[in-house]
């Protein structure tokens, strides 16, 4: 099965936003996840997102995570991961994952599944700016 996975440099054009990439003969459902950098935080307006990222760890641990949601499901998954770094402003995405299967179950939780693994693993940082002027590191969830 496809497998795409890729730390962008920037926000995400729309072309990473589609799944076409992923959707393969005989799957019938496809599961995404846009992750849009937010205009509010804990009542504080965001100007916008600084990314970090250990690159190098990050792009050999995408792949892994396929591998783990398809073990997970027992399904031969499309999957297509793309995590964007640098600035960023509310409105743009950061984060795009897509998740072909041949039913919806399967894809919605592999969807889930790479998200949380994501969000709990994947060397990437937000620094956070606000419209007061300070700025905060976020922790992950």
């Amino acid at each position: 099965m496809t497998t795409l996975t890729a730390i962008h440099d920037g926000p995400l054009p729309p072309a990473l936003l589609a799944p076409t990439a992923v959707i393969a003969p005989g799957h019938g459902a496809c599961a995404c996840f846009l992750g849009v950098v937010r205009d509010e935080h804990h009542g504080k307006a965001v100007t916008g997102i600084d990314y970090r990222c250990y690159r190098v760890m990050a792009e050999a641990l995408l792949p892994r995570l396929a591998d783990e949601a398809r073990s997970a499901t027992a399904t031969a998954l499309g999957v297509q991961i793309v995590h964007g770094t640098g600035w960023m402003v509310p409105g743009q995405v950061s984060l795009a994952i897509h998740v072909s299967a041949p039913h919806r179950g399967a894809a919605f939780d592999a969807c889930r599944l790479l998200l949380e693994r994501i969000k709990q693993d994947l060397p990437v940082w937000k620094h956070e700016r606000y419209g007061d002027g300070s700025a905060a590191w976020l922790e992950g969830s």
